[in-house]
């Protein structure tokens, strides 16, 4: 009898655990039912509203939008002298106010994460690198932007972006120069009467000074102004500016170059040593030290652009080349001095000699 109790209990108990776990599930799909047909509808309703052909007009039709930008950067590089252009690996964050695209909170929802694809609907800004040469959006495996809107209306859009943009260098201090890199931003069709740029920020990887080989990054400028056509003084663009500031590392210059061709200059200066009258020494010498101050000196240059001025290097370099030229000269000098004074003697003993 006994056993008979326990056996009714138990089957008893394990039926109520599975109908409570179907009750479960069937809750839970119920709620996942309900909250996607509630963002579908919220999508369809603000899409509906949604112009993308007009910027949005928040209030008051003279205030400008207002666009916030956030520059989270990765890494800086290649950065190459001789095309004057660097390199940068960034997420490229915009946020702006669109209240046509505000909704009304659901299941404890305040924003939606939306497929980028989406972007194509709605009205964005036509923000571009002004001094951009190639900058291209990754699309591995798919392409990198995040796309949220919060019920308030506030448009959150994050892409991953390579740029390579210009960089005009000086080198007159080469290679103790500084360089300042920008990046400059701006709208491509809307005036700053439309649109008006502001930063939030621009963060820095805090790996990112030990992944550049040449440089090292000082510091970040930012700065903001509205740039005016030359040709029409009414076309005014908001232009956001961001400088990174790179002062350039000498390890490899004074390994490659000052080191050697000041051991140069010291091993010319060997030939003072040598007998006046060992004339193939000094000449092999003097010639193979001009040869290799030439040869290492100005072999750098072919990694920089072809400016008509000169660098600190270059002053070096020549000033080097000096010292050995000046050590040839020198011998050439005691060799002709010492000809003309046996000349001398010869003659003097020979008129001696005669009488």
């Amino acid at each position: 009898m006994i056993s008979l109790i326990t056996f009714i209990l138990f089957y008893t108990t394990i039926f109520q655990c599975y109908n409570s776990k179907g009750i479960i599930q069937e809750d839970i799909l119920s709620y996942n039912t309900s909250l996607i047909h509630n963002i579908t509808q919220v999508l369809d309703t603000i899409l509906l509203k949604q112009d993308r052909h007009f910027r949005p007009i928040n209030g008051d039709s003279n205030v400008p939008l207002q666009v916030e930008i956030d520059i989270s950067v990765r890494s800086i590089g290649p950065i190459s002298e001789q095309k004057m252009e660097f390199s940068m690996d960034c997420y490229f964050r915009q946020k702006w106010l669109d209240r046509r695209l505000a909704f009304d909170t659901f299941g404890n929802r305040n924003d939606l994460p939306i497929s980028s694809k989406m972007l194509n609907d709605i009205w964005t800004p036509d923000t571009y690198i002004r001094n951009g040469r190639h900058s291209y959006l990754h699309t591995l495996t798919v392409p990198n932007v995040l796309f949220r809107v919060r019920h308030d209306g506030q448009i959150h859009v994050s892409q991953r972006l390579t740029i390579r943009s210009r960089c005009k260098m000086f080198f007159k201090k080469f290679p103790m120069d500084c360089q300042a890199c920008p990046i400059e931003i701006g709208s491509l069709g809307y005036f700053s009467k439309d649109i008006v740029y502001v930063w939030k920020d621009v963060e820095l990887d805090s790996k990112m000074s030990n992944m550049l080989a040449q440089y090292q990054l000082l510091h970040v400028i930012k700065t903001s102004h509205n740039w005016t056509d030359p040709h029409d003084n009414k076309l005014n663009i908001s232009v956001l500016k961001v400088y990174f500031k790179l002062q350039r590392q000498q390890g490899f210059y004074i390994l490659q170059i000052y080191t050697p061709c000041t051991l140069i200059v010291v091993v010319s200066w060997v030939s003072f040593w040598i007998n006046k009258e060992s004339s193939p020494a000094r000449v092999s010498l003097g010639i193979m030290t001009v040869l290799s101050v030439s040869t290492l000196g100005f072999s750098y240059r072919s990694d920089l652009p072809k400016v008509s001025h000169s660098t600190a290097l270059d002053i070096y370099i020549i000033s080097c080349f000096g010292f050995v030229f000046a050590a040839v000269i020198e011998y050439a000098i005691i060799n002709y001095v010492n000809r003309t004074n046996i000349r001398k003697k010869y003659r003097k003993y020979a008129y001696h000699q005669s009488h």
